[in-house]
């Protein structure tokens, strides 16, 4: 390959680069729509008295479903692929990550919405969104662990 011809495809390269970026990030606010619409009909098709009776039930397992995953990524990363604190941490919070809407269309498409099982998945899984929303997402929560862990 000449000189030109290798310039010339990085040209090619980064221009293609930048303008699927620019892209992108146009295309991200329809995509945060929708995800607000989403939530939206989620939230108008819940039945929260039926939510609430399975309250125990659906915290015993939001605790679980978050701290399993934590402890097994964890564990995975800092113990089998000797990884540093912060990085097996993060292993572990990527797997207790939930999505509510997710779980909502999923159970709605295989129509197990409203019977108990799927109102305690449901609820577990709003439980579990909110502890992973508080643990990783408070203000100077992530940015003080990585500083006090990276210095």
């Amino acid at each position: 390959m000449e000189t030109h011809e290798f310039f010339l495809f990085l040209l090619i390269i980064l221009l293609t680069a930048r303008l699927f970026a620019e892209l992108a990030t146009r295309l991200m606010a329809p995509a945060e729509i929708g995800i607000i619409l989403l939530l939206f009909e989620v939230g108008l098709g819940t039945d929260v008295k039926r939510l609430v009776r399975t309250g125990l039930k659906s915290f015993v397992m939001a605790v679980a479903g978050f701290i399993l995953p934590l402890t097994m990524g964890f564990a995975l990363g800092y113990l089998v692929f000797e990884q540093s604190l912060l990085v097996s941490l993060f292993i572990g919070g990527t797997l207790t990550a939930t999505s509510i809407g997710i779980t909502v269309r999923v159970l709605r498409d295989l129509n197990q919405q409203h019977p108990p099982e799927g109102q305690i998945v449901l609820g577990a899984t709003a439980v579990c969104h909110e502890v992973v929303l508080s643990t990783l997402c408070r203000p100077g929560g992530m940015k003080t662990f990585c500083k006090t862990y990276t210095d």
